[in-house]
């Protein structure tokens, strides 16, 4: 027996079961679906059209649209273009509150002293490093729509406290006044639920606010 994949597995499971309660743990799934399901629902007309051509195709000699086939295509195409456009602008609210509530929920949340449940095995927490969990932040951001072929370099700035229990709390995004690109970065913020060392003075665990300078080009 692999007694090492077994004892990692079993962490693993212990450590996702004590965050069962912590919306935090879940968090980037739960604002990616957030995403999805409206993009999913605004583009099922679109999957359809090509799923109708992908199959004319097929029946064709050479698999290829002929030159007809195809100009309809691009012609009903444009059709349903402006009308998943005009979907997913509709549904802008309706997501801003789906982002607003997840971010209250966390929030809510973050009011707790976290403790680590007993009996479990848990990861050792992390020594604190700012540029780490800015490159986590990054990462998490890169190659996003919000962020994608911006007009102008967007400059924003994240503050947040490092709390007594090793967690961030209280993140705020500065820079813009788009909520959308505010909430999107808390949230993905949040996501990153690592646990760190409390910071200490003088014998005793303090909280300490930081602030993370973050960049996106414009075009």
């Amino acid at each position: 027996m692999n007694y090492k994949k077994y004892l990692i597995g079993f962490a693993t499971l212990f450590f996702a079961t004590s965050f069962a309660q912590n919306t935090r743990f879940t968090l980037d799934v739960k604002v990616n679906k957030i995403y999805s399901e409206i993009k999913n629902n605004c583009g099922k007309d679109i999957e359809l059209l090509n799923s109708k051509y992908q199959e004319i195709a097929k029946e064709s000699s050479d698999k290829n649209l002929s030159q007809k086939d195809y100009e309809e295509y691009l012609k009903q195409f444009e059709v349903l273009k402006n009308s998943y456009t005009d979907c997913i602008s509709k549904n802008q609210l309706f997501k801003i509150e789906k982002l607003r509530a997840l971010l209250a929920k966390v929030a809510e949340e973050n009011k707790k002293q976290y403790t680590p449940p007993k009996n479990t095995l848990l990861p050792i927490p992390e020594t604190f490093s700012e540029d780490v969990l800015r490159k986590k932040l990054y990462d998490l951001l890169a190659g996003d729509p919000l962020f994608e072929n911006l007009e102008n370099t967007l400059r924003l700035e994240l503050t947040f406290i490092l709390d007594e229990d090793g967690q961030t709390k209280d993140a705020i995004v500065t820079g813009t006044d788009n909520e959308e690109i505010k909430l999107y970065t808390v949230l993905k913020f949040y996501s990153i639920s690592d646990i760190y060392k409390p910071l200490e003075s003088n014998g005793r665990t303090v909280k300490r606010r930081y602030r993370l300078p973050l960049t996106f080009l414009g075009l």
